[in-house]
């Protein structure tokens, strides 16, 4: 009786370790991630600052790239957030394809990265990145 007592008191160590190992793992993943989404976030809203003031395409390539970033950790952290992602997607789409119509309109790009620089998921943002594709699509 001892043995069958000491095996499921060592079965149930066990699985608290592990359930504990998952729930640090994934706390420390969406860390990174979250600090992945700001620190891409805050550099594309610098790149595209310096090219309104400079018009230096490699600041205008190197804000499109940051901003693929910031998408790809947003992606990771809030997948079931799939409209925010999809406009996002959308205006990047815009960056690539049509990036003579998107520099016409860094002022507002540059007014929903504020936002998102402050909170990577600011409804805000995501509704200015809306509105700016509506922009761009009507032109």
């Amino acid at each position: 009786m001892k043995k069958i007592t000491w095996i499921i008191t060592i079965i149930i160590l066990l699985l608290i370790i592990f359930c504990i190992s998952l729930w640090q793992y994934k706390t420390f993943k969406n860390d990174k991630l979250e600090v992945m989404c700001k620190n891409s976030v805050n550099a594309a809203l610098e790149h595209f600052e310096k090219y309104e003031a400079n018009k230096g395409e490699s600041d205008y390539i190197a804000g499109v790239a940051e901003f693929r970033t910031y998408m790809t950790a947003y992606l990771c952290l809030e997948a079931e957030s799939n409209t925010d992602y999809i406009w996002c997607n959308t205006l990047y789409g815009y960056m690539i394809l049509n990036p003579e119509k998107v520099k016409l309109h860094i002022p507002e790009l540059l007014d929903a990265l504020e936002y998102l620089s402050e909170d990577y998921d600011h409804p805000n943002g995501f509704n200015l990145i809306n509105a700016l594709n509506n922009q761009l699509k009507t032109k």
